[in-house]
């Protein structure tokens, strides 16, 4: 078992939380800054060598987003497919329903690298993708909004970083952030569906949205028929209550009469 294989089995192993990532307690990890937007027009360099700004990728679609480097021998050269077999699994149609960016953390990478990330990809999903970098600052600034904090290790040559995914809106506002290396097709389904503000998905997929609530504390969606479920029993319970006790009365007044 490789190395990539096995964190990630310990990753998903563990029990998610808001803040991810392999040293939390050194401000590695995520914020959840829901609610802010992102700068649409940070210049950056794409994977064919063309300036080109973060806007432009996302081309008014709801996008995942995500941080890392190519070079990355830990999660980042698992999560990339399962990324996209979960999101093809979801039966969303690339470029129409999402769009997808990664912006590299490593101003060392350059277009030649970049594009290396579409050989993770299969064929008919890479139109929707879009690979970064070139601008340092550019990055940096994209970082701090979404609140991914990362950290450079020279005795690694590795740079040490949250895992997961940054939803956004088609006008650049951070709707959802879905933690770890690998999710769930509905969870992707929903949140794109949630983030395109009901433009992406079918019906039902927007029905299902007021059967499911975000946890930010874990990264998921989870049920409320439960929930729901509970209250129904309680209001049955109660009305069972009341009709045993109208009836009791009933036959307590015949039999008195």
């Amino acid at each position: 078992m490789n190395r990539a294989v096995l964190m990630l089995a310990l990753l998903l192993a563990l029990p998610a939380r808001a803040h991810v990532g392999p040293h939390p307690e050194a401000g590695i990890g995520f914020d959840q800054n829901l609610g802010a937007r992102v700068e649409t027009t940070l210049p950056f360099v794409d994977a064919r060598g063309a300036r080109t700004t973060l806007g432009e990728a996302m081309a008014t679609k709801p996008t995942l987003l995500l941080l890392g480097y190519m070079a990355c021998k830990d999660l980042c050269s698992v999560t990339l497919p399962a990324i996209a077999r979960s999101l093809d699994r979801a039966g969303l149609v690339p470029g129409r329903d999402y769009r997808a960016v990664f912006a590299t953390i490593d101003a060392r990478e350059d277009p030649r690298i970049l594009a290396t990330g579409y050989e993770r990809l299969p064929a008919g999903d890479r139109d929707a993708w879009s690979f970064l970098g070139g601008n340092e600052a550019s990055v940096k600034a994209l970082a701090s909004t979404v609140g991914f904090h990362y950290r450079y290790e020279p005795d690694r040559d590795a740079f040490a970083h949250p895992e997961g995914v940054v939803v956004l809106a088609p006008d650049g506002r951070i709707a959802r952030y879905l933690f770890g290396a690998s999710f769930e097709p509905a969870d992707l389904r929903l949140a794109l569906t949630e983030a395109g503000q009901g433009r992406t998905g079918s019906l039902s997929d927007r029905l299902l949205l007021l059967c499911y609530h975000f946890d930010p504390a874990t990264g998921r969606y989870s049920a409320r028929i439960l929930e729901a479920l509970r209250i129904l029993v309680g209001v049955c319970a109660a009305g069972a209550a009341i009709l045993a006790w109208r009836m009791t009365r009933a036959r307590v007044r015949r039999g008195a009469a």
